[in-house]
């Protein structure tokens, strides 16, 4: 197989990259003596690639760990205030205090399962395709496939974390009713 020959110009500070079965050369010039010593490299090891493989993998499923913990909560935000209500039907009359406090549980319940859901429901997003990955993100224009699934994963975390919250927040008021 013959060697692939790459060439930019010289503006560009003429790079010379030879690829040869495992050998890669770059041809460094020197313009002090206009000498080409080449440099023989390695390709990457092993490990180094799987590593490489397993952050790809991390980034793009991020989003889907999103989905899972949503997932998760709404399983959780429909079966906690259930049983609190049964619970509450067993309960003399009495024992209850605070109208506010059941309500306040309810409603922080209720905030709680609608951001859970917000999560789950898919966004659209303008991706240019045609981009892996961008150092930084403006937010103006297209999103780079990279920025496409941290864009995803932030936004669900952000509706997440305050459900989370909102949830331990009613079983703060829910507690505060039967003391």
């Amino acid at each position: 197989m013959p060697p692939i020959r790459a060439q930019c110009s010289r503006d560009c500070l003429r790079r010379e990259i030879t690829i040869d079965r495992r050998e890669i050369v770059f041809p460094i010039l020197n313009y002090a003596t206009m000498n080409e010593t080449p440099h023989p490299t390695a390709p990457p090891f092993r490990q180094d690639q799987l590593l490489r493989d397993k952050l790809i993998e991390d980034i793009t499923g991020q989003s889907t760990r999103m989905d899972d913990l949503a997932r998760q909560l709404i399983a959780l935000e429909l079966a906690v205030p259930g049983i609190y209500a049964a619970a509450l039907k067993l309960v003399p009359k009495g024992t209850v205090f605070g109208d506010v406090w059941l309500r306040l549980t309810f409603v922080c319940w209720g905030m709680a399962l609608v951001l859970a859901l917000i999560a789950l429901t898919p966004r659209n997003y303008r991706v240019d395709r045609n981009r892996l990955s961008a150092d930084e993100e403006n937010g103006k224009g297209p999103l780079s496939i990279e920025g496409y699934f941290r864009r995803s994963a932030l936004h669900k975390r952000r509706l997440l974390l305050p459900s989370c919250g909102l949830f331990f927040a009613g079983i703060c008021c829910a507690v505060a009713t039967l003391l």
